[in-house]
């Protein structure tokens, strides 16, 4: 009679968990509820542009690198108490300290950077400017990380390229610095999304994002001396303003605890087109709090920029399939 083998350890379920949805991320297969999974992300990005709603009306009032304090610390303390005494030291425990030391100094750039364009930009062309960081994440991808970039992606970033180039053409009221900024913010964005897919394949996704939030408080509290020039220092906390920057960490959390649920119910390839819809939410967002539209011109940069990635996004599915 041939022996046993002996039963190894179960490996742990690991996700692709970004920060902000990634159209080019994928997710073990699960259960397929499609109506769950939608309510779930239509609540992750309503969240996410109440998020950025929130703290471009704080920027108004005070510095963003306490804004940016806040979110992460309340991200990082709501996984600590809800995750931790599941996990325990799986939250904590990484092999790869330099990969997560640098994809938090990203999501550290990014945010501050993002809440920056945000005080200076109009939340639709300050959300869709970032958009155009998944494009050129799918052509890096091709050199470092050898994944196949066909034709077909390399048209649709072109085109993701030129809605994003109507946003920010000559003559547009759009401020210079928050173009900028709005800019950098790309850069972080691209930085954390590689880093992202090359850690999946290493760590458990939810250890890498409790390591991003815990750098992110870091990093965010050694800029505070820089406070006076990035913002300024609130004379006083109103209650209104200690609600919202409360309001600030529960919501980075929950929407991401909404993003990774849609996934556990759904399939990369069913979501992934459905996440420039951000991009709707954001407009709404914009003209709700703020009462800002963008012009025809950049109206149809967001468009041209949502039709892209989708089609770009449902191109790439059916070529994997």
């Amino acid at each position: 009679m041939p022996a046993r083998r002996r039963a190894g350890p179960a490996t742990p379920m690991r996700y692709h968990v970004p920060d902000r949805p990634d159209p080019m991320s994928t997710f073990p297969s699960h259960p397929f509820h499609p109506l769950r999974a939608l309510v779930l992300l239509a609540c992750a990005q309503v969240l996410f542009a109440l998020m950025d709603a929130t703290g471009k009306r704080l920027a108004a009032d005070m510095g963003i690198p306490l804004i940016a304090l806040v979110r992460h610390a309340g991200q990082a303390l709501l996984m600590l108490a809800f995750l931790g005494p599941r996990m325990g030291r799986r939250l904590i425990r990484t092999q790869h300290g330099w990969l997560q030391f640098w994809r938090g100094l990203a999501i550290s750039g990014f945010t501050l950077f993002f809440f920056t364009a945000l005080f200076r930009l109009p939340q639709a062309e300050a959300t869709a400017i970032n958009f155009v960081a998944p494009f050129i994440v799918m052509l890096l991808a091709g050199q470092m990380l050898g994944e196949r970039v066909t034709r077909g992606k390399w048209l649709g970033a072109a085109v993701g390229f030129l809605g994003m180039l109507l946003l920010v053409r000559p003559g547009t009221e759009l401020d210079r610095i928050g173009i900028v900024f709005a800019v950098l913010t790309i850069v972080c964005n691209v930085a954390f999304q590689l880093l992202t897919r090359r850690l999946v394949l290493l760590e458990d996704s939810l250890t890498t994002l409790f390591h991003s939030a815990v750098i992110s408080v870091v990093v965010s509290a050694l800029l505070l001396p820089l406070q006076s020039v990035w913002g300024g220092w609130p004379a006083a906390l109103s209650l209104q303003q200690i609600a919202m920057l409360l309001a600030l960490g529960v919501l980075g959390a929950v929407s991401q605890w909404c993003f990774i649920r849609a996934y556990v119910w759904s399939s990369a390839s069913f979501i992934a087109p459905l996440l420039f819809m951000q991009l709707v939410w954001s407009t709404a967002a914009g003209f709700f709090f703020f009462d800002q539209l963008p012009d025809r011109t950049s109206l149809v940069g967001i468009a041209v920029i949502l039709a892209s990635g989708v089609a770009t996004t449902l191109y790439a599915g059916r070529a994997n399939r």
